[in-house]
């Protein structure tokens, strides 16, 4: 690329905003200067970053026409499919992903961009595709993220088995021991498969790479819970709670493990109520009204009872379908 000898930005003046006293500038230097059409063009693409997504679009177009050499066409893609992010309108800021990574294939940035956009459409499908992209060897550290991204898809569509062999990959390929991120993954996903025992050893494992994870000594309280353990689960949830005092999640399973283990009905029903106060969870709140309801139905405090029943069925967008609601029972539920 040819440096233009008179380019420079114009100082920081008090005066218009920076990036429109540079687009003036650089607009002035564009009719001055129409040989160097492409560059200033391109100067002026980056600098309309804050513009209106459609202004950035149609200059994008402009340039794209001009730009006969394609010296700068993944950077015009690029602004043009934040631009139409912008404008929520994602299959064409698909279109202008998949055209980058077909010139280069290993833009890490734009994989990671390409993939999360399928994941906002519900194309878990593509995004996996995507991520196969970071399987290469020009990308550091792009094969350990290609697991990681596919594990936590997996695993958030419920195929636990492959979330579990994807984690194990990324695990096996990680250079950073104190990675307590992967390890955490790994005892939730044992944990959903039930192997508390396996489960529990990660988590172990998180905890001694770091002691404050709150997220780890949750992970040991559900195993303990899970198998008949309330004594240890107790200690684990309260310590998540000197970590991160509004983990509402560990709060519900204390009250859950109080009132169900140890018969304490009115302290259950005082972690109930922190975790309604600490909760800014849609799910959780539902188990968080659900557990309510119940405990005050078993006190025969009726009319506290119907009034949760009535907001649960209401957090779950029931409200008007459905009157009763199905009383069975988890571990977490009381």
């Amino acid at each position: 690329m040819r440096t233009l000898s008179y380019f420079s930005l114009v100082p920081n003046k008090p005066a218009e905003t920076y990036i429109d006293r540079q687009l003036v500038h650089l607009h002035s230097l564009l009719a001055e200067h129409p040989e160097d059409k492409v560059q200033l063009m391109h100067q002026i693409l980056v600098y309309m970053f804050c513009k209106d997504p459609d202004e950035i679009i149609s200059y994008a177009f402009e340039l794209l026409d001009a730009d006969q050499e394609m010296e700068y066409t993944d950077e015009i893609y690029f602004a043009m499919a934040k631009a139409y992010t912008d404008k929520n309108d994602l299959n064409q800021a698909i279109e202008c992903y998949r055209k980058i990574i077909a010139i280069d294939p290993t833009s890490e940035e734009v994989i990671y961009e390409l993939g999360a956009l399928y994941e906002k459409q519900k194309d878990i499908d593509a995004a996996l595709s995507v991520y196969d992209y970071l399987d290469n060897e020009a990308i550091k550290g792009g094969k350990e993220d290609m697991y990681r991204y596919k594990g936590t898809l997996y695993y958030n569509r419920k195929e636990f088995n492959k979330a579990l062999d994807c984690y194990q990959r990324a695990y096996e390929l990680s250079t950073d021991d104190t990675d307590g991120w992967i390890i955490e993954s790994l005892g939730e996903t044992y944990w959903q498969m039930k192997n508390y025992k396996e489960s529990s050893t990660w988590f172990k494992k998180a905890l001694e790479i770091n002691p404050q994870s709150s997220n780890a000594h949750y992970g040991m309280g559900l195993c303990y819970q899970n198998t008949d353990d309330g004594y240890r689960a107790l200690h684990h949830y309260f310590e998540a709670i000197k970590i991160k005092p509004d983990f509402a999640n560990a709060y519900n399973n204390i009250a859950a493990v109080t009132i169900n283990k140890e018969g304490d009905i009115k302290k259950g029903i005082e972690m109930l109520n922190k975790a309604l106060e600490k909760n800014n969870d849609k799910e959780s709140l539902s188990l968080i009204y659900q557990n309510l309801s119940r405990v005050y139905h078993r006190t025969y405090e009726y009319d506290l009872a119907e009034y949760y029943k009535k907001e649960f069925i209401k957090s779950v967008g029931l409200e008007g379908l459905f009157t009763e609601y199905d009383d069975e029972s988890d571990d977490d539920e009381i």
